[in-house]
């Protein structure tokens, strides 16, 4: 598996939070296991030529999607920072997802090189947002990613 493939299980992850009520460890694994389960029955059409992650990538998933449940206000923060006329409320929920956790990787996985973080969320949104999706995406992250090359990683919140 590859990271792009355990970024995208990431993303799906992330996108069914709003949907949970109460998300706390015992509903995230819950949902992490009926994924995945959906996954190896076929039931998710678009990724049933991914496979569970490796355990490298596996570590990766984990590091993502905690991170984001767990710094969301932040990573939220961060958004409405760089919004123009814009509220946090009316971002479609892929695209939130997509910035959150391309954010999260920005801030918080320095192996991510930036430029990967941006790119590979307006390629999901390619797959997964509505047409406005890519470029509102890049705006918005590309803003953030170089004001972090200005400022630093633990300057941007």
């Amino acid at each position: 598996m590859s990271r792009r493939d355990a970024r995208r299980h990431a993303f799906n992850l992330i996108f069914q939070f709003p949907f949970f009520q109460n998300v706390g460890a015992e509903a995230l694994a819950e949902a992490r296991a009926c994924y995945f389960e959906s996954l190896d029955m076929g039931d998710i059409p678009d990724l049933e030529k991914l496979t569970r992650p490796s355990k490298k990538d596996a570590d990766y998933l984990d590091r993502a999607v905690w991170g984001v449940l767990d710094k969301q206000a932040e990573l939220d923060g961060v958004i409405e920072n760089f919004l123009r006329d814009w509220d946090i409320n009316r971002i479609n929920k892929v695209d939130l997802a997509l910035i959150r956790l391309s954010i999260y990787e920005m801030l918080r996985e320095p192996d991510v090189p930036l430029g990967v973080a941006v790119n590979e969320a307006v390629e999901l949104a390619k797959e997964y947002g509505t047409d406005e999706s890519p470029a509102f995406i890049n705006g918005v992250l590309g803003s953030i990613s170089r004001e972090i090359k200005l400022k630093g990683r633990d300057k941007i919140g």
